[in-house]
């Protein structure tokens, strides 16, 4: 019965995606590092740097992507592809995990969920390198519950998992404490030798991070030790950055708003709707089930990953929709819990299906437009008609490329995907030279030529 999501899940990633690709300047930058890495012929220590300048992915994203590439060959719906597998992925294992934890209803009622979740298409069909919490997160549980057992051998396997979500991103970091409290209230049954085990396992996945930093006087490591407090002081006004003020009150509450109302609509009017369901079903949760907490393994990781992710997020401020990428499955948890619990009711069974057939039905209606409201929302192929314009006017000579354009603060205009696609098609980029193009992005794209 898993085909079937895994079929239904697979087309709503696909659907319309050649007339919908939101190839961004951040896609482009992510196949520039790559053309960086393919022309060296290096496999990087550490990966692409992130939005804090002295902050960078670990390499295992690009290790996978560089021989794909060389494979497949450079069209920038790699990073689609490559998406929708592990996208895809994630979902099976997903199933087998939750077939372990709880029962094949469970696990498959939660697998239809989360191929149909308008949040897990939306965040496939983006392309970009978190979609590998998707593996990760399940692995990561399972884990959890083979030590909640007293199976301590998989407290390795924990490390390595934690580990290598550090080249996917960082949001992960509260999911420690969610371990940490697992460990405490398992610690008649664990030994100093697993509480290294779980170390070395963060360490294997990350030695060549660690390898590079070394070089640089562990600054990397430092700055991020320093920035977790950083960021809780701002919050409680101690320190006069990041301070919590109305305005970043507002828009942290709709980050919260869009990410609990995504699970279920792609209408942002319904969002707050999403948001109510969402917690009418965890605080029934809690309230059923808070005398269980140290007993019962699923009780215990829903309850704590879903305060421990929200707590620090409000911490936080602002946080983008990625960021709650460790609790993404929560949502499909609670529904899947209660959906079960009463599915000896043939009513539950209707309604079930009809949610079921109503998420397929929307999807079908809303996927194409989903970036409407993207500022920086270009059709690739509005893009590969510019950069064709300007290498066939340039006729081989090099030229200058800047964009103005949303987010063009940010390194090199936020122009990266421009000049992928005029790499890829053999034109020459340099800054320096008397030739300049500028793409100018003002609801309409154009070209502005100067010599």
């Amino acid at each position: 019965m898993i085909i079937i999501p895994i079929i239904l899940g697979t087309f709503l990633r696909v659907y319309k995606i050649f007339s919908n690709y939101y190839f961004t300047g951040e896609l482009g930058k992510e196949l520039l590092y790559v053309w960086q890495i393919i022309s060296s012929g290096k496999l990087p220590l550490v990966g692409m740097g992130t939005s804090h300048e002295w902050l960078s992915y670990g390499p295992i994203y690009y290790w996978i992507l560089a021989p794909l590439v060389k494979i497949f060959g450079w069209s920038p719906y790699i990073l689609f592809w490559v998406s929708l597998a592990v996208s895809m992925g994630g979902v099976l294992i997903t199933y087998f995990v939750f077939k372990k934890i709880v029962n094949k209803k469970f696990a498959l009622i939660l697998s239809t969920f989360i191929s149909l979740s308008p949040i897990w298409i939306w965040a496939a069909r983006l392309s970009k390198l978190h979609t590998f919490f998707f593996i990760l997160t399940p692995v990561i549980i399972y884990c959890l519950y083979q030590i909640w057992n007293g199976k301590s051998k998989f407290v390795l396997w924990l490390g390595i998992s934690y580990g290598a979500l550090f080249s996917f991103h960082f949001s992960q970091i509260p999911t420690l404490l969610v371990i940490v409290l697992m460990f405490w209230i398992k610690r008649k049954s664990l030994k100093l030798r697993d509480y290294l085990m779980f170390l070395i396992g963060i360490i294997i996945p990350n030695i060549t991070i660690l390898i590079h930093d070394a070089g640089n006087n562990f600054s990397m490591i430092k700055n991020l030790a320093l920035w977790v407090p950083y960021r809780f002081a701002g919050f409680a006004g101690i320190y006069p950055k990041n301070n919590l003020s109305p305005e970043s009150s507002g828009t942290t509450l709709s980050a919260f708003n869009e990410f609990f109302g995504r699970n279920l609509f792609w209408d942002n009017r319904l969002w707050i709707l999403g948001s109510i369901i969402f917690i009418i079903l965890f605080v029934t949760v809690f309230i059923q089930n808070r005398k269980k907490y140290s007993k019962d393994f699923f009780t215990f990781y829903l309850i704590t990953s879903t305060i421990v992710q929200c707590i620090a997020l409000l911490i936080h401020t602002t946080p983008p929709l990625h960021y709650f990428f460790p609790i993404f499955l929560n949502f499909g948890l609670m529904f899947s819990y209660y959906t079960s619990e009463l599915w000896f009711k043939k009513s539950t069974k209707i309604l079930t299906l009809a949610i079921f057939v109503l998420m397929f039905s929307v999807s079908i209606i809303e996927i194409g437009k989903e970036h409407v409201n993207d500022a920086d929302y270009i059709p690739l192929d509005v893009l590969e008609g510019v950069t064709t314009t300007i290498v066939d006017d340039a006729g081989g000579r090099p030229f200058a490329l800047e964009r103005i354009g949303p987010f063009d603060y940010f390194p090199e205009n936020y122009s990266q995907n421009y000049q992928f696609l005029i790499l890829n098609k053999g034109g020459r980029i340099d800054q320096s030279a008397d030739l300049k193009y500028t793409v100018i992005e003002v609801g309409s794209v154009y070209i502005e030529k100067h010599e």
